[in-house]
This record gives C-alpha cells, structure tokens and sequence, in this order.
C-alpha cells in the first residue's frame, strides 16, 4: 500500500498555476474539483485551456502509475473564468 504524503488544497483561477510539481518517485495523484467554477487540467503549461482535461464540479481525476499513467509529471491548472476549490493527495510507494 502506498504511503500517502500529501493532502492539500489549492484555489485556482484565471491564471495558470502549477499545482503539482514535478516528482520522481511519486505512485499517485488524485485531483477532486470540490467546489466553484469548471477548471482544466493539463502537464502542458502552454495549452491548458485549449487541450486541458475539464474537471466540472464533484469530478475527479487519478494518475495511478502501475496503471501505465505518468504519475510523477508536474500538472497545471486554469479556470476560463471564476475560481475552483481543489482538493488534491499524492501519493509515493510501492503499489501492490
């Protein structure tokens, strides 16, 4: 079972921030929009909006690495307007 490391929140807006770094050796990600505004998601800082993956309210997305997904990536965030509340939790570990 993986060790979980982080749970935090993040605020994002019309303004693109990174809200999860880059990290090697990082198993899991989940990303919960919680509460406000749809927002995108994407590893590429240039095209958030334009090719991001939407997260409307209550939507969730996880990277699982033995699942093939790229888990230790850096993600960018971006609202097309208003904020969103997210809730996110790595993890790092073996997975079994």
């Amino acid at each position: 079972m993986p060790r979980v490391t982080k749970f935090r929140q993040v605020t994002v807006g019309t303004d693109m921030i990174q809200i999860v770094p880059y990290q090697p050796g990082r198993s899991g990600v989940l990303i919960k929009n919680y509460s406000g505004s749809q927002v995108f998601i994407s590893t590429d800082a240039g095209s958030v909006l334009t090719t991001g993956y939407p997260l409307a309210t209550g939507d969730y997305i996880s990277l699982i690495s033995t699942d093939g997904d790229a888990a230790e990536l850096q993600i960018y965030a971006q609202c097309p307007s208003d904020t969103a509340d997210l809730r996110i939790v790595e993890s790092y570990g073996e997975l079994r």
